[in-house]
């Protein structure tokens, strides 16, 4: 019993997980003689392709009635009844609580990043080793001059380029936030 519970459980939240998702069922629920493809198109204006993707998301939620128009089942009429009545129930205090889940949820680009800029910062390291170990050769064995000239310009501009990510890696935390701020809203 406890494992069909937990399945209908992520079955829901996935498919409510979407914000169309929801939308779609509001539709749905608000016209009980059903609501056309043609009239969904038309409400959402969604491309065919992403209402195909949405409407396969609520399988088992949605179905069609005699007419081919999209009804709630009785499992998607529970979901909606969920989702109403989170709303009835809703206290002055669900603000505040409402706003701490949002911030914990938001995924952070900085640890992605911070790896990124890691990486880049040992792969500029060895090839400016090789550089270096080449410049060795070219002076201990001798090279062409088009070398001497070449070797130089390439380990400044890997100097620079290693400056560049490790200061990039001090500032990450910084301009990583005011990004996803730009992006995704205030936290």
């Amino acid at each position: 019993m406890f494992e069909l519970d937990e399945q209908i459980e992520n079955v829901v939240f996935q498919a409510l997980a979407h914000p169309m998702r929801r939308i779609i069922l509001k539709i749905i629920a608000s016209k009980p003689e059903g609501v056309s493809y043609s009239e969904l198109i038309t409400e959402l204006s969604l491309s065919t392709g992403k209402l195909n993707y949405h409407l396969e998301q609520l399988g088992g939620m949605i179905g069609k009635n005699d007419d081919r128009r999209y009804i709630l089942t009785p499992f998607g009429r529970k979901a909606f009844n969920q989702l109403n009545l989170i709303k009835q129930e809703r206290s002055s205090e669900d603000e505040k609580y409402v706003k701490i889940a949002e911030a914990s949820q938001k995924s952070s680009l900085q640890p992605v990043l911070r790896s990124f800029l890691l990486v880049g910062i040992a792969f500029s390291i060895m090839i400016l080793l090789i550089w270096i170990f080449i410049t060795y050769v070219a002076i201990t064995e001798g090279a062409p001059i088009i070398v001497y000239v070449l070797l130089p310009i390439l380990i400044v501009l890997g100097l620079g380029l290693l400056g560049s990510l490790i200061l990039a890696l001090k500032r990450t935390p910084d301009w990583v936030r005011r990004f996803e701020r730009r992006l995704l809203g205030p936290t």
